[in-house]
C-alpha cells in the first residue's frame, strides 16, 4: 500500500508508540494523519501542518465514527498499559475499546487496520524459543489475558468482517518517552526504589521504539501479509541486569543495587499482607523474582522474512539516544 493520498487515523496518538509514530508519518509526502487523543492538553505536541486533532475515546464508541470518517488507514496503539487496576478497566480498554475501533473501521471500508499487541499474549512466562506459531497463555494477569481477547477479536473481525488486518506484538518497548520502560527505571534509581531481585539473569525482550515504528511501517506498506501476526523485539538476548545497568550508568553508578531472590520473596510477601490488610494493591507480585530470572528469547526470523523487518537501532545505540532524551528532558 502507498500511503500518499492516503488519511491514516492513529489511536492513542500521544502515547509513546503512537506519537512517534505521528511523527514518522509528518515526514512522508501526501499523508495526512488524523491523531485520536483524549487529553487536548497533550495533543499540543502533535500539532503539525499534516495531523488533524480529533477528541475522543476508544472506550466511548460515540466518538469513533467521526474519528474514522473518512480514513483509509487505522493503526490501534491505544491501551491500558500498566501493573496495577482493576480487571475490568483493563476489559473496558483493551478489549472493548478494540471492538469498538474494529467496528468503525469495518463500518467506513477501511483498507488496513494495524492492531499494536504485546509479546504478553504468550504469557509471564512463555517459553524459549517462542514465536508466532505458539499458542495464546493466559495467565491470570489482566494486562496479559486483555491483551490476547483483543487480538481474538481483532481476527474475528479480518475473517468475519473482511477487516484487512495485520498485527504486530513488540517486546518491552524503551527510548525517549517511555514512560514504564524509561522514565519509571532513572526515577526508582534516583530515589534507590530499584533493586535486582535475585540474580536478574532473565532475558529482558526489549525493542526500541523506533524499530517498532518501522515495523509498523512495513506492516503498512506490505499487502501480502494481511491476517498474520509478527513478533517485534531488538532480536537480542540481554539479561535484565544489562538492561538496568544502562540506566544506572546514565546515572554515574556501576550497577544496580541487588538483593538475593530468597529475601527479596520475603519481603514482597511481607509487602503484599500489609498493603492487603490497608485495602490497597500490592505494588509487586512475588513472581517479580521469577520473572526476573526467566530465561526465554523470542524469534523475530518471521517478521525478517516475511515484513522485512530488521532491528536497525541497536540497544547501545538506543540506549545513547535515550540518554541524550533524558538529559535534555531535565531527568539527568
Amino acid at each position: 500500500m502507498q500511503l500518499a493520498g492516503k488519511r491514516v487515523l492513529v489511536t492513542g496518538a500521544t502515547g509513546l508508540i503512537g506519537r512517534r509514530l505521528v511523527e514518522r508519518l509528518c515526514a512522508q509526502d501526501g499523508v495526512v494523519i488524523r491523531a485520536l487523543v483524549r487529553d487536548p492538553m497533550k495533543a499540543k505536541a502533535l500539532h503539525a501542518p499534516s495531523v488533524e486533532i480529533v477528541l475522543g475515546d476508544i472506550t466511548r464508541p460515540e466518538t469513533l465514527r467521526e474519528a474514522v470518517a473518512g480514513c483509509q488507514v487505522v493503526v490501534h496503539c491505544a491501551a491500558r498499559v500498566t501493573e496495577r487496576g482493576r480487571w475490568d478497566e483493563f476489559w473496558e480498554s483493551n478489549v472493548e475499546g478494540t471492538r469498538h475501533v474494529l467496528e468503525a473501521a469495518a463500518r467506513a471500508g477501511v483498507e488496513r487496520f494495524v492492531h499494536v499487541s504485546s509479546i504478553a499474549v504468550y504469557g509471564l512466562f512463555p517459553r524459549d524459543g517462542t514465536d508466532e506459531s505458539f499458542p495464546y497463555h493466559p495467565c491470570g494477569n489482566a494486562y496479559c489475558d486483555t491483551k490476547i481477547e483483543a487480538e481474538k477479536l481483532a481476527f474475528e473481525y479480518h475473517r468475519r468482517r473482511g477487516v484487512p488486518l495485520v498485527v504486530l506484538r513488540p517486546g518491552i518497548v524503551y527510548g525517549p518517552r517511555s514512560q514504564h520502560w524509561t522514565i519509571r527505571i532513572i526515577e526508582l534509581l534516583k530515589a534507590n526504589r530499584l533493586f535486582l531481585l535475585g540474580r536478574a539473569d532473565g532475558i529482558c525482550n526489549h525493542v526500541y521504539v523506533d524499530n517498532v515504528v518501522d515495523a509498523l511501517s512495513l506492516a503498512l506498506a506490505n499487502d501480502a501479509v494481511l491476517g498474520e501476526a509478527f513478533i517485534i523485539t531488538d532480536g537480542r538476548a540481554t539479561t535484565w541486569r544489562e538492561f538496568f545497568g544502562y540506566y544506572a550508568q546514565m546515572l554515574g553508578r556501576k550497577a544496580v543495587p541487588h538483593l538475593p531472590a530468597a529475601p527479596a520473596k520475603l519481603l514482597l510477601h511481607l509487602l503484599g499482607g500489609i498493603f492487603r490488610l490497608r485495602g490497597h494493591p500490592p505494588p509487586l507480585s512475588p513472581k517479580i523474582v521469577e520473572y526476573l530470572h526467566h530465561r526465554a528469547v523470542f524469534r523475530i526470523e518471521k517478521a525478517r522474512e516475511r515484513l522485512g523487518y530488521t532491528p536497525r537501532i541497536s540497544l547501545e545505540e538506543g540506549m545513547r539516544r535515550t540518554e541524550e532524551w533524558l538529559r535534555e528532558a531535565g531527568y539527568l
